[in-house]
Parts: C-alpha cells; structure tokens; sequence
C-alpha cells in the first residue's frame, strides 16, 4: 500500500539516490536512507515532516549535487551530445546533425520549444529516450570520475559550491531578521524564504545567490520607505 505522501517521500529518495555515487560521505548518507525508511514505513508521517526532511537533507547536500552540475558543464555536454547522436537511427541522426548546426541543442529537447515543429511524434520519441540514456550515462561517468582522475577537481567543486552555501545561509538569515523587523513586509518576506529554503530540496525552483540579493535589496528598498 502506498503512503498516503508517497509523491513527497519519492522527491526525497530521489535526492538521495542522485547522491549515491558522488564524494558525499557513505556513512552519512546511509543515516539518511534509514530516516527516509522510518518515515516511509510511518503512515502517520505528515508531509510537512517529510518536507522539512528534504530541505534539511537537501542543504546538506547541496554543494554535492551543484558540484556535479558544475562538472557536467565543464565535461559532460559534449559527450552527451556525442552519446545521443550515436543511438540514433541513420535517418533521425542526419535531421538532428541539421538542426544542431542551425542553432539547436540538447537544451531543447527537455524545453519543448522549436522541437515541436521541427520533428515529428515518433522523431521526438527516440529523441527524448535517447537524451534521457546519454544524460544518465554521462552524469554516472562524471561521478565516477569523481573516486578517480577527476578528485581533485571535484574536491575543489564541492568546496566552492559549501562556501557558497554558507554566503547564502549567512543572507537568508539577513531576510529571517527582515521579517521579525517588519510586521507590513513580514508574510510576503517568510513566503520569499519559504521558496528558498525548498528549492533546497528540490520543492521549488532552484536559484541564484544573486536572487537572495535582489530580494534584500527590495525589502530594505521598501523598509526604509
């Protein structure tokens, strides 16, 4: 039988399963794994319970999951454009060679955008299946490069995107006191940290460190009216 926040609880497997193979400590991450069980295993748990684990867990994570990002963009994109043009049919290859050298890029394929006209259903079928195989192929290798060639790299990654983090625990602290400040701002500001803290954990939308900026920049704009 399914857990009655079975949609949530996938949400936080899944950030612990993207984990699984880059330089996050094991021991750690098997701790997780044992709370998501335990609240898995719990029909009673809340999903604010399980949303606040996410976010937790989430910052916790954080700098390991952009660190790879990062690493995709530095190494993976080309050697994933290279593993979906191979996958592809003679005929579906050479359309896609076209519409790669009038601009497009894999980018499209997850957007939608100028795909919807340029291929057909059947076309945009094995695309997508293939993105989606070279995308997982590519984001494996790069984590496994991780343990090997690539440690040092990665190391360093993962400490920039941790500095990074604290910046923006350090700002969205700025933004908590902001909103003790100002009974008039203070709903729409605990709404505007809300967003941040579950983008986190994959609940909403990720973002810049610059966003955290412009968002006090407004407050104390509009504070100081």
């Amino acid at each position: 039988m399914l857990h009655p926040h079975h949609y949530t609880l996938s949400i936080l497997k899944h950030i612990l399963d993207k984990t699984e193979h880059t330089l996050f400590p094991a021991d750690r991450l098997f701790e997780m794994r044992k709370e998501y069980e335990r609240l898995a295993a719990n029909p009673a748990t809340t999903v604010e319970t399980i949303e606040n684990t996410i976010v937790t867990f989430g910052k916790e994570l954080w700098p390991y999951h952009e660190g790879l990002e990062e690493l995709y963009r530095r190494h993976g994109k080309k050697k994933e454009e290279e593993l979906v043009r191979k996958t592809l049919s003679p005929e579906l290859r050479e359309k896609y060679d076209r519409y790669i050298a009038a601009g497009g890029s894999l980018a499209d394929f997850r957007r939608g955008s100028d795909t919807e006209v340029y291929f057909t259903p059947e076309e945009k079928y094995e695309l997508g299946h293939a993105v989606v195989e070279a995308h997982a192929i590519t984001m494996r290798e790069i984590a496994g490069s991780c343990h090997a060639d690539k440690q040092h790299e990665c190391e360093e990654v993962i400490t920039d995107h941790r500095n990074k983090l604290a910046r923006i625990e350090k700002k969205l602290a700025v933004l908590k006191t902001m909103a003790a400040r100002s009974e008039t701002w203070r709903g729409e500001i605990e709404d505007r940290l809300k967003t941040f803290e579950h983008a986190f954990g994959y609940l909403e939308r990720t973002f810049h460190e610059s966003d955290v900026d412009g968002t006090i920049d407004y407050y104390q704009g509009v504070m100081d009216e």
